[in-house]
Formats: C-alpha cells, structure tokens, sequence
C-alpha cells in the first residue's frame, strides 16, 4: 500500500515540475518519441523582461530565454528551466529509494521554512521560469506551443496561424551586441511593439513570436514598456542541434488555454527525504503575470 502511494505522489511530483519522469520506474514518458522539424545552427540567448505582482506591488522580473534557429523552423523555450526540472529529476531518481519509504507526507501551498532545521536532504525547487516551449514554422507561418499539466500528465497544444507582422522599417539606428540594428514598428495581438533588427544577419526570425523582417531581431520592446527581449549571447553551433517536437497524445488547447494553465501553476515543490520519511511540500504561488497578447 505505501509502495503503491509513494508511485502516485512522485508521479504527481514530477508532472508539476515538468520532470516527466515516471520515478518509481526511473524511466522517461512517452514523450521520448520525437517528431524532427529541423536542426538548429544557431543559438541566441535573450534577457526577457515582464511585470510581475506580487502582494500587490508590480516588480519587473528578469529571465533568460533561449532561441534555436534552423532553416525552416525555430524553438523558442528556457533552458534554465529545463535545467532546473532536470536537476528535480536526478533528485527524485537517485536520492529516492522507494524500498526503503516508509510514509509519504504532502503539503499544500506551504512554506518550504517548514524543513528548516530538518535532518535529512532537501530539495527546494522554484516555478520561475516558463514552461511552455514555442515552435516556429516560418515559411508556413505557423506556430506549435506545447505545455504540460501540473497535476496530472496531460501535454496541451495549440497550433496556430502566425504570418508574418506587417513591420514599419524606419532610418533609426542602435548598435545591440556589436552589432548594427534598424529599427522597426509593428502591432501585435493588442500591443505596439519597437524593435532593432541586424541586416548583418540575415535570418528571418526574433524572440517569442516576432518574426518577418530582413534581419535577427535581437531586441524589442512594447510601447509601455512592460516587455522587453534583448539578445545577451549569440552563438554559431559548431553542430547542429535538432529541434525535436516530442510525439504525445496533445490535447488541443487556445493561447487562452495556455494562459489559464500559466495562472494555476503553483510555486514550486520543495522535497525533504529523511530515512524513510518524505515530506513534499507544494508551494503557493504568490506571482501575477500579465498576458503578452491582449487581442
């Protein structure tokens, strides 16, 4: 009965974190099939910037985002989130013996200061970061999001038409990572965006879902400057890297969909393993985030 238990909390444990492990089996989902879209030559690292409240005060919240682009297609995700939720999984795979798990204790929207002090080794994992990874078909204007459920192991999709923003290239110029950038106009889904493209660099994409003009965008921001992405690293990859589109049973999901799961992600999960004692605590969520797309 506490092995059966224990199969279900983990399993829960991993889907809210993203880790999509089955723990008990150490084994990956079935989301190791992957459906290949195109292979990545070059990799840019963009600092984004979004309003967040807290306890009713509005703070700008930094992140670093990653886009791998290949000739056709792009992938739009953060890695450093990824990294996190790999780390979550050593932690749960390799720390964990269920052999030896005699109870198994789970906390809703807890403090983690609840371990202080405790024996035992803990594991204090975040929910900053995003989620969601965004997959862009230029050529066919076409955009793939895919997210997953905290509580559960349903993948959500939302597949979507995205031509090409009807852009306003003016004579401004700014130098953005040494590199010399026009500037640009557009709107977009309910906001006007500025953004400083690199004729230097021919390829026709952007952060998020900005894309369309004779240059890398590698750095844009709306008119009330409550976003902002501006590129921090660009590398050209040695060998290609795959973007890989993770073959699951979807279910079929709208932007806003996608938004309403954002909102009902909690803080994170922190975990202590004692002997054979577990205690896994599910941290409120205390962040608001504002929408990109409003229209």
């Amino acid at each position: 009965m506490k092995k059966a238990l224990l199969l279900i909390t983990l399993s829960t444990v991993s889907l809210i974190t993203s880790a999509q492990v089955v723990v008990a089996a150490g084994r990956k989902d079935d989301g190791s099939k992957q459906e290949k879209l195109d292979a990545a030559t070059i990799r840019c690292y963009y600092k984004f910037t979004q309003p967040v409240t807290v306890d009713k005060e509005t703070i700008q919240v930094r992140d670093t985002m990653t886009l791998d682009i290949g000739g056709k297609v792009s992938k739009y995700y953060d890695a450093s989130r990824e990294k996190r939720d790999s780390l979550l999984t050593d932690f749960m795979t390799n720390k964990m013996d269920i052999n030896t798990i005699q109870s198994v204790t789970v906390l809703k929207e807890a403090d983690p200061s609840a371990f202080d002090g405790s024996a035992g080794t803990t594991f204090d994992g975040t929910s900053r970061g995003e989620t969601a990874k965004l997959y862009k078909k230029r050529q066919a204007g076409q955009m793939i999001t895919t997210d997953n459920a905290e509580n559960g192991p349903e993948k959500y999709k939302c597949t979507e038409s995205v031509p090409a923003q009807k852009w306003n290239i003016t004579t401004d110029t700014l130098t953005v990572l040494n590199y010399l950038c026009q500037k640009a106009t557009t709107s977009f889904r309910g906001r006007n965006y500025e953004v400083w493209f690199s004729p230097d660099i021919p390829v026709n994409d952007g952060p998020w879902k900005l894309y369309g003009l004779p240059g890398l965008i590698l750095k844009a921001n709306d008119t009330e400057n409550l976003f902002s992405f501006e590129i921090i690293g660009l590398e050209n990859l040695a060998s290609p890297v795959e973007i890989n589109l993770p073959m699951a049973d979807y279910i079929k999901a709208s932007v806003k969909d996608l938004e309403k799961l954002k909102r009902k992600r909690s803080g994170g999960t922190a975990i202590n393993v004692n002997g054979g004692n577990v205690v896994i605590v599910n941290k409120k969520n205390e962040n608001q985030y504002q929408p990109l797309e409003i229209e």
